[in-house]
Formats: C-alpha cells, sequence, structure tokens
C-alpha cells in the first residue's frame, strides 16, 4: 500500500515538474519530471511482474503437488494391476497343471483297461467247449471294444520346424506337455509325433530337450541337418516327406488326425486321408497357414488363439 502511495506521488511530482518546466520555459526541470514519470512507470511495470511471477509460482506448486498425488495413485493402481496379472498367470499355470495330472489319470485308466480286455481274452480262450456260445459272444465283444478303440484314435503329427518359427513369431515358450493336454481334448487315445533336425553329435541341450518329450510320452523322430547347397544356411532334411509317409502308412479310417503345420506341401497328403475317411485338423500360426490347406482342413485351430493355454511361465510369486 506505501509502495502504490509513493509511485503515485512520485507520479504526481514529475507531471508537475513536466508542467512546471514547460510552462516556465526550463528545460532542465521539464527533464528531471520525465525521467521521474518513467522511473515510476518502469517501478510499476516491475512491482506487477513480481507479483505475477509469484502467483505463477503459487499455481506451478499447487500443480506439482497434485501432479505428485496423482503419480502416487498411478503407481498404486499399476502395482495392484501387476498382482492381479501374476495371480492370473499362476491361475492359468496351475489350471494346465491339474489338466496334466487329468490326462495322466486318464492314460493310466486306459492302460488299465487295456489290460483287463487282454485278461478277458485269455479267460475265454480258457473256457470249456460247452461254453462256446460264451466264447463267441466274449470274441465279438471284445473285437467290437478293439474296434470302438481303433476309430476314435487321434494321431498328431507335430512338424518341429514350422511349430518354431510360429512359436518365435508369437513371442512365447510353449508348454509342451500345455500343448498335448489341449490336442488331447475329447481323444480317447492319442498318439503323438514330433518331426525335428538332429545334429551329428547331438549338443547337450538338444539330447535334454528330446528326453524332456519322450517323458512327455512324444515319439521324437530325428532328421539329419544339412547345408543347402545353394548357401550356408542349414536345413532339416526329409521332414515333409516323413510326416507325410507316417500319416499315409499309419492313419485308419475315422482317425482324427492333427497336422501342427501350416505348409501347404501336405495338402495331398490331407487330401488322401480325407478320402480314406480320416478326419484333418489342423494347426498354425496367423498368417503361416496356407491358404488352400485352410480350405481343406476340416478344421483348424490357431496358435495365436490358444497361445495363452500352451505358454509356459516361470513360477511366480504375489506380494
Amino acid at each position: 500500500m506505501k509502495l502504490t502511495q509513493g509511485l503515485t506521488t512520485i507520479v504526481i511530482t514529475s507531471i508537475t515538474c513536466i508542467l512546471t518546466g514547460t510552462i516556465s520555459k526550463q528545460p532542465l526541470l521539464r527533464g528531471l519530471g520525465e525521467i521521474a514519470a518513467l522511473a515510476a512507470i518502469s517501478r510499476k511495470i516491475i512491482v506487477k511482474q513480481h507479483e505475477i511471477d509469484a502467483n505463477n509460482q503459487k499455481q506451478l506448486t499447487v500443480l506439482t503437488k497434485e501432479n505428485t498425488c496423482l503419480q502416487a495413485q498411478l503407481s498404486d493402481a499399476q502395482y495392484e494391476l501387476n498382482k492381479l496379472d501374476k495371480k492370473v498367470k499362476i491361475q492359468n499355470t496351475c489350471q494346465r497343471l491339474y489338466l496334466s495330472k487329468i490326462d495322466k489319470l486318464q492314460h493310466q485308466q486306459k492302460v488299465m483297461m487295456g489290460n483287463i480286455a487282454q485278461l478277458q481274452h485269455k479267460l475265454s480262450n480258457k473256457t470249456p467247449p460247452n461254453s462256446e456260445n460264451f466264447r463267441q459272444i466274449s470274441q465279438k465283444s471284445s473285437m467290437k471294444s478293439l474296434s470302438d478303440t481303433q476309430t476314435s484314435v487321434t494321431r498328431v503329427y507335430v512338424d518341429g520346424n514350422n511349430l518354431s518359427f510360429a512359436l518365435d513369431s508369437l513371442k512365447i515358450e510353449v508348454n509342451y506337455n500345455a500343448l498335448r493336454v489341449e490336442l488331447s481334448q475329447n481323444a480317447t487315445a492319442t498318439t503323438f509325433k514330433y518331426y525335428t533336425g538332429v545334429h551329428s553329435p547331438m549338443s547337450d541341450r538338444q539330447t535334454r530337450f528330446i528326453s524332456y518329450l519322450r517323458r512327455l510320452r512324444y515319439e521324437v523322430i530325428g532328421l539329419p541337418i544339412l547345408l543347402r547347397s545353394d548357401s550356408n544356411i542349414l536345413k532339416t532334411v526329409g521332414d515333409d516327406v516323413k510326416i507325410t509317409v507316417d500319416m499315409l502308412g499309419e492313419v485308419k479310417q475315422h482317425d482324427r488326425v492333427i497336422l501342427v503345420s501350416g505348409d501347404g506341401d501336405f495338402i495331398p497328403a490331407i487330401c488322401e486321408l480325407q478320402r480314406r475317411g480320416a478326419e484333418v485338423t489342423v494347426v498354425a500360426k496367423k498368417g503361416m497357414l496356407s491358404q488352400q490347406l485352410s480350405e481343406i482342413a476340416d478344421n483348424v485351430i490357431f496358435l495365436d488363439d490358444i497361445q495363452y493355454q500352451i505358454a509356459k511361465y516361470t513360477k511366480l510369486s504375489v506380494a
């Protein structure tokens, strides 16, 4: 308030000096008045700027506090989201482990049922002659049971190289036990064959990987890896041909075939299997599946859609 009154007094004084100097024709007095007026105006501008700066600083302080508070809330929300994400991943892993145990128990049950059927067949062969009718009925029942088993076999053929490229594209590491469980749904009997190139001699890592697959009841077919004649690129030799030969030699009428590959080279073999009465499902990644192969297949499963069911997760701890 005092500063404002002082500036007002200076302005009035300077105006008086300017008027007096002009009227009395005293340039010095008029010049002093002008200088005083400019000084007063400059001082007022500086004071006003200081007030504006102080006000801006207060607003900045308030905004900084609000921003800090929002950052803290965002950090808390992100922490809770991470906890929920970890819980979901753990739940998915536990679910796959339970499904794996169920799959093992079902396999053991099938083995036991097969042993019981064999024992029943042996007992029927030792039945006295006067039980001919019973033996015939038992044999018919056994043959019917065997026929039913044969018509419900699900045969899975995994093109290891094609699957590896697809998983790299999806940026996931597969849990082969979870893959087996996923592809065995609604199957009464299954066979799994995995085709891959092997180095000579095999590395420790490849040896462990093949042993791991065999423990999961995959039949691993190793094929040679050689340099291509037109480049220095390594290539598995004969994997597509071997898969085709095995499919045509093993698949029976009413079998279900699952081919884990999107390679169009299998189209002739798929057409022949369908002509024999087999149902063919193709498993591949979107963008890596032959258009014609997808059109002729009875069913198509995209790895993109089941990646969370088959992906491998490390053990997580939730705080």
